[in-house]
């Protein structure tokens, strides 16, 4: 049999793909005022920030695509669908409206399961978002804020959700780009005690190779007024071939650039090992990620790799 060529199809081939595992249930519920992050595969996270729990770019279809019978397919499985997630979801985060972090049949059974969940997303998603059944969208510029409570078991609990830039594009289709708005996101919890980064999906730098060392201004920026920030989920994959999506996706070794500038104690990488949508070996992201991290002079505590559906509790002292 002839082998293939594709070096990220030989990656899948040879067992390269990252674990999948199911939710555990326990974990979830065990620290549940706490801080964790649990990797839903692709950029697909739940965070769980004193007593909420907050979904990000949800996606659980067999493809990343505008049908389900044509497109970009996973080779892990999904770890759960809707159906098997906590019985409370308070607030959904949506980065921007590419397939593969919007996704329309995910949404629309999460509209279905959380009818009072509050969504938030940038500029230019409400109709869809609406369309799809939320009843309570927030549609926000970057830099804008916004301040929600959710009743908790002392009262009352305010959360703010920053839209922050990202370096990106969007479309859904043909003739839709850069129609809507893309961003990154901080999530804070109450007091200020929690800070969350999600990156959603992001560049560092529009430069391929880069010599005069020019780079996005936001996230030293987002380091500048929100740091420190105790977790992010950075996006470290589909970068291949650089010299194609150095302006719209991170390689790994910006990724840690990113790590530095919004101030992140923790980082866990997202953006990869489910849809082949470039080149690179589906398990070269993650490993670039730490490699740099470790030859940056950061401890092996500040990163930390997940398998899909794997909790993580977040074991530092808070942001002050």
């Amino acid at each position: 049999m002839t082998r293939d060529t594709s070096v990220a199809k030989q990656s899948i081939a040879d067992g390269k793909a990252p674990r999948v595992v199911p939710l555990d249930h326990a974990a979830l519920d065990k620290h549940a005022g706490e801080l964790q992050l649990t990797w839903l595969g692709h950029s697909s996270v739940l965070i769980q920030l004193e007593h909420a729990k907050i979904l990000c770019d949800p996606v659980f279809s067999s493809r990343c695509s505008p049908v389900q019978w044509l497109g970009p397919k996973r080779y892990t499985a999904a770890p759960c669908q809707v159906k098997d997630l906590p019985a409370d979801i308070d607030f959904l985060v949506i980065s921007h409206n590419h397939h593969d972090h919007l996704d329309w049949n995910t949404l629309r059974q999460v509209a279905q399961r959380y009818p009072a969940i509050q969504v938030f997303a940038p500029l230019g998603n409400k109709p869809l978002l609406e369309s799809a059944g939320f009843q309570i969208v927030y549609e926000k510029d970057w830099w804008e804020e916004t301040t929600v409570t959710m009743l908790g078991k002392d009262g009352h609990l305010a959360f703010k959700f920053a839209c922050l830039p990202a370096q990106h594009i969007t479309s859904r289709g043909v003739f839709d780009l850069n129609k809507t708005l893309w961003s990154s996101w901080l999530i804070e919890g109450p007091a200020g005690r929690r800070r969350v980064f999600f990156s959603g999906d992001t560049a560092y730098s529009s430069t391929y190779e880069n010599d005069k060392q020019e780079v996005c201004p936001a996230f030293k920026q987002i380091g500048q007024v929100y740091g420190p920030i105790d977790l992010a989920a950075l996006a470290v994959g589909g970068y291949g071939p650089e010299t194609f999506f150095c302006g719209v996706n991170s390689k790994p070794e910006h990724a840690v650039r990113i790590h530095e500038d919004i101030g992140a104690r923790v980082s866990v990488p997202i953006h990869w090992g489910t849809f082949m949508l470039t080149s690179e070996p589906v398990d070269e992201p993650p490993l670039r990620f730490v490699r740099e991290m470790e030859a940056r002079g950061h401890a092996d505590q500040t990163s930390c790799v997940l398998s899909i559906g794997e909790t993580m509790l977040l074991q530092i002292p808070r942001c002050e």
